[in-house]
């Protein structure tokens, strides 16, 4: 079993700082939409690059164990949150990812790695939403 231990400290206002275990520090507020202050990450953003970076790192594994030639990744995700019966509440993400490899026979096996990646990512996993990916792959 594994833990994760985080803190937060309330600044006044809608600022906050989080803080990892380690004393790492992330300033945070609610959106600028919901009032909150600029320039601070959001939980909604936290929540959508989690998820976006968790892929690229459990991709990470399949790739290096399958010694795939990856040459770039690069990745953009969308959270999209909308008013439910509920409250507000996140309907799904998206993830769209570009990589290049180092050659033809990489490709299906860096679309096997992603498909992988989806399945066994820890935060994908845990939300009760759709984590929706697209992979533009291609020799470099």
């Amino acid at each position: 079993m594994e833990r994760f231990v985080t803190s937060v400290e309330w600044l006044g206002g809608e600022r906050l700082t989080t803080r990892t275990q380690g004393g790492l520090e992330l300033p945070v507020s609610s959106p600028v939409q919901f009032g909150g202050e600029p320039g601070r990450w959001t939980p909604e953003e936290m929540l959508v690059g989690g998820v976006e970076s968790c892929i690229l790192l459990t991709a990470l594994y399949f790739i290096q164990r399958r010694k795939i030639g990856l040459k770039s990744w690069t990745s953009r995700a969308e959270g999209t949150v909308e008013k439910t019966p509920n409250g507000l509440r996140f309907t799904r993400i998206q993830v769209r990812i570009t990589a290049r490899v180092a050659t033809e026979d990489d490709v299906p096996r860096l679309r096997e790695a992603v498909e992988l990646a989806e399945k066994y990512c820890p935060l994908s996993a845990a939300v009760n939403f759709p984590v929706e990916f697209s992979l533009d792959v291609a020799k470099q």
